[in-house]
């Protein structure tokens, strides 16, 4: 009993280890927040990278679906126009007037009856027999934009691929240009044609010249609303509209579908910023267009 109550003591009366002071616990939870703090962009920077590489992916099967098209069209690349079809029978309907090709290659039928009467049903678009409507047509980061028709009281989409059903666009139609723009290598201020309808024979370099891509790539505009830019990849919780690209962060990057298949994502801030009034001109990675003439071949 007597060596029982001595061990009791003894344990009653250990001195206590050194512990933690209420100073010494702040100091550790305040480095515990700058670590988190340091760490977050880049964890943040990694799924923004991870939906581009997915962009890239998806430009790639768009791609292979595109050069299926090709093949079946005599080497041509796909229109710039449509005749709207029946949704049940496939059949053309003559008395409807053709839909532009430039916002809707393939992907899903238009949100509405507004914007089905400007935008392809899926079932009119050139890919619709090669790549039927999927997720593949979707971009992770598609942040909206502002469709034809627009005007002043027009806000962004929820994103182009909820609204039109497809979140790429096709190099095609008219390039915007700013009153006063245009294209150096034609002298002109329009450009009517790029790649819609063209034969694989027309395009000089194919490495080079765009056929797919997101909007961030380029310039856009409405009659009312004036020249816009968008940015959607590592867009912070900030605008993805802008008015003026100067006044942006340099974030106008977009995946590119080349015309000889390949892919890669590009950053256009600088031919969007050093001259806004040639924003389409050649580099040693791109092209946009071709100063040569349309011969009945191209047709």
């Amino acid at each position: 009993m007597a060596r029982r109550n001595l061990a009791e003591h003894r344990a009653r009366n250990r001195p206590v280890g050194p512990g933690f002071t209420l100073i010494e616990l702040l100091v550790v939870i305040a480095i515990i927040g700058l670590l988190a703090s340091m760490m977050l962009p880049s964890l943040g920077g990694a799924k923004q990278r991870a939906k581009l590489i997915q962009c890239v992916s998806n430009l790639r099967q768009l791609g292979l679906a595109t050069q299926m098209y090709v093949d079946d069209a005599r080497q041509h690349f796909p229109p710039a126009y449509v005749a709207p079809r029946d949704p049940n029978t496939g059949y053309p309907v003559p008395s409807q007037a053709p839909r532009p090709t430039e916002a809707a290659l393939g992907g899903y039928d238009p949100l509405g009856t507004s914007l089905a009467q400007i935008y392809p049903s899926a079932r009119s678009r050139p890919l619709w027999d090669y790549l039927r409507p999927a997720r593949v047509f979707q971009c992770a980061d598609d942040r909206g934009q502002r469709l034809l028709p627009c005007d002043s009281d027009d806000k962004l989409t929820p994103s182009n691929f909820k609204t039109i059903g497809n979140s790429y666009q096709y190099n095609t139609g008219p390039l915007t240009v700013l009153s006063g723009g245009g294209f150096r290598e034609l002298g002109t201020a329009t450009l009517r044609e790029t790649l819609g309808g063209r034969s694989e024979s027309w395009v000089t370099a194919p490495s080079r010249f765009i056929v797919l891509h997101e909007p961030p790539a380029r310039l856009y505009g409405c009659v009312n609303t004036g020249p816009r830019w968008f940015q959607w990849h590592f867009g912070s919780a900030g605008p993805s509209e802008f008015a003026d690209p100067r006044t942006a962060p340099a974030r106008f990057r977009s995946p590119i579908l080349f015309a000889d298949g390949h892919v890669k994502e590009h950053n256009f801030t600088r031919a969007l910023t050093v001259d806004p009034y040639h924003p389409y001109e050649a580099t040693g990675d791109w092209m946009w267009y071709q100063a040569t003439g349309k011969t009945a071949a191209d047709q």
